[in-house]
């Protein structure tokens, strides 16, 4: 009989987190809009009671990108074929993380676009609007990045 680490749980989660990144580009390019969306609640110095509700509202995104990742997959198992209720099923878990997004998005605006407005028009040529500046092109970046495919993945042969 063996037995089970009890940090074996986290390592298998980690290890789902691990591969839906590297399969998912939705994800990826949740993650890094995420990364940036709380970059700037830093810089612009947030009550944190707003940090929270952005990274509520980040979790939010994150966490229906996972599930549906495992809907999509555990209706590609038990349905190779092309059926109508397998597709219904995948756009179902899509519509959740769109519904996601876009609370998250408009959190992010109700919160963020006030004092990176103000910010910028106080003084437009302060080191703070060029790190604002900085921080926004290389969320562009990081954007066309994880826009790219990724290689597939080796898996260990059994």
């Amino acid at each position: 009989m063996s037995v089970v680490s009890p940090l074996h749980p986290f390592r298998c989660a980690l290890q789902g987190i691990e591969d839906a990144l590297s399969t998912q580009r939705h994800l990826r390019i949740h993650v890094v809009v995420a990364g940036f969306v709380a970059l700037f609640g830093l810089l612009l110095g947030l009550p944190h009671i707003d940090l929270v509700l952005l990274l509520m509202a980040i979790a939010l995104v994150i966490i229906t990108e996972l599930l549906n990742t495992a809907v999509e997959l555990t209706v590609d198992l038990v349905s190779p074929t092309l059926h109508p209720i397998a597709g219904r099923t995948k756009d179902i878990a899509a519509g959740a993380v769109l519904i996601a997004a876009l609370v998250a998005a408009a959190v992010g605006i109700i919160i963020l676009a006030p004092p990176l407005l103000r910010a910028l028009v106080a003084s437009p040529l302060s080191a703070k609007s060029a790190m604002l500046a900085a921080t926004a092109i290389g969320l562009a970046g990081s954007l066309v990045t994880a826009l790219l495919p990724r290689p597939p993945r080796r898996r260990a042969s059994s």
